[in-house]
């Protein structure tokens, strides 16, 4: 295994437990996985931060050391490398996880060599660099570490670091992940996994790693985002960490076969991903092989939730996939179960993949336009665009072109932004018009949804969601 130097003060081992049962002798042992704060994922999401990549600026990455970080590291805003991250954006899509990407092939601060030399691009490196076409950039990204001493900034900081490694460590140390991947797909022997707090990335999180092409064991990189800290700066880590784990572990075994299986499953997944495009790049997903890339892993999250923890939990995990729109997830993950059931006939994962391929055909060929067959607004009251609106007024009516279910709406938005609902909300005998009580303000501009991403009570009552609609309008003074 190729090792290198960190620029921290410790690392923190936990086990992924197994489940409560007794563990067979022919079962191989649980692994360790380790967490470390990575100064190259710092480095790299810093330089986005001076580019104003809104992915490393999310206002939940605002803490005391995003601060710190952004105070130092303001000098060098105009050195070349920021301007070149800006251009690699534009022209190639370098975005998201292509960052975290490149950081774990290179070697620790401030040399920053690659790992694996670029000449043939590593299969891990996210194909957006070009290989060799990421070099300029390294060396532009290398003069700056020196100008700026990035590393010494980086290793000043081994206090911050300890406390998070520790406190994500105790998090996911009641995870049992691991060893249902080593079943289900199984072992990558050897592997080394580690999982990287990324104090900069917000509600960021990518399943990024390395693998080497000279036989060198595999290292699973996953990088969690922060976005909740103590009134020290410090970040804390819930339970909703435990699904993001598997979602970012998952991303290492899976995304390889939608890559073996690209020429099969391209033209599906292009289509599937024209039939929901806004929805899909609002989370970052800007093509059909992401999308593809996606749909393996949040499967694979369904199937780990219920084999370690229960239906209810994998229910639930379904129920969010379809929040996110990705609405044929739940029926591939019950098709994974053919594969768990059958493994005399499917041996190993790509000997089942040609049943997803089949999978994903279907599911392209019977998907319908971005917004097809949804509910409609036929107008509401006050109308969004209003400038003149009477502050007087009580009631705020909204019109479908079809019946809607019965008690069910989501009007979306900041309590400050969104007029108070002073009553009962009730459709009419045909579920076609809903009468929302409401008490105004002079003076005001109101903006709010009817729906939105993640919120969709608004549902025809054929299930079909209504698509999220803004509204805005402005009270007289």
């Amino acid at each position: 295994m190729q090792v290198f130097p960190w620029i921290l003060c410790g690392v923190f081992a936990l086990l992924f437990q197994v489940p409560a049962r007794s563990q067979a002798p022919s079962e191989p042992p649980v692994r360790a996985l380790d967490v470390r704060v990575d100064p190259r994922i710092e480095l790299i999401a810093a330089v986005a931060r001076l580019a104003g990549f809104s992915e490393y600026r999310m206002a939940n990455s605002a803490s005391p050391y995003s601060a710190r970080v952004d105070a130092h590291f303001a000098r060098w805003a105009d050195h070349p490398v920021v301007a070149s991250l800006q251009r690699l954006r534009a022209e190639r899509g370098v975005s998201y996880d292509a960052l975290p990407s490149l950081a774990v092939h290179l070697g620790p601060l401030p040399e920053l060599v690659e790992r694996i030399p670029f000449d043939r691009a590593p299969e891990r490196l996210d194909a957006r660099w070009g290989g060799v076409g990421a070099r300029p950039f390294l060396a532009e990204l290398r003069d700056f570490v020196a100008q700026s001493h990035a590393a010494e900034f980086f290793a000043g900081e081994r206090e911050l670091y300890a406390k998070t490694e520790a406190r994500l460590a105790e998090t996911l140390s009641t995870s049992r992940a691991l060893p249902w991947f080593d079943a289900f797909f199984g072992v990558k022997q050897g592997a080394s996994y580690v999982a990287i707090p990324g104090l900069l990335c917000g509600g960021g999180n990518f399943g990024v790693g390395v693998r080497f092409d000279d036989g060198t064991p595999e290292e699973v990189l996953p990088v969690f985002g922060c976005w909740s800290f103590d009134a020290d700066g410090v970040p804390k880590f819930d339970r909703s960490y435990l699904p993001l784990c598997v979602h970012e572990l998952a991303h290492t075994y899976t995304n390889p076969f939608v890559d073996r299986f690209a020429k099969e499953l391209t033209a599906a997944g292009d289509r599937l991903h024209a039939s929901c495009a806004t929805k899909m790049q609002r989370q970052g997903y800007g093509n059909g092989r992401t999308l593809l890339y996606e749909s393996l892993v949040r499967a694979s999250v369904v199937r780990c939730r219920l084999a370690t923890e229960g239906e209810a939990a994998a229910k639930q995990q379904a129920a969010e996939e379809r929040a996110r729109h990705f609405r044929w997830v739940p029926e591939l993950a019950e098709l994974y179960g053919e594969y768990e059931r059958d493994r005399e006939r499917y041996p190993t994962f790509e000997a089942f993949m040609p049943r997803i391929v089949e999978f994903f055909e279907r599911i392209a060929k019977d998907a319908k336009s971005e917004g097809e067959g949804a509910p409609k607004l036929v107008s509401i009251e006050p109308a969004s665009g209003a400038q003149d609106v009477d502050p007087s007024a009580t009631v705020m009516t909204i019109r479908f072109d079809r019946p809607m279910r019965d008690r069910s709406w989501s009007i979306v938005g900041a309590k400050r932004d969104t007029p108070e609902i002073s009553g009962e909300l009730a459709y009419d005998a045909e579920r076609k018009v809903l009468t929302v009580p409401i008490r105004l303000e002079a003076g005001r501009t109101y903006r709010f949804s009817l729906n939105s991403d993640t919120k969709r009570g608004f549902v025809g009552a054929d299930g079909v969601p209504l698509e999220p609609i803004e509204v805005t309008f402005t009270t007289r003074p």
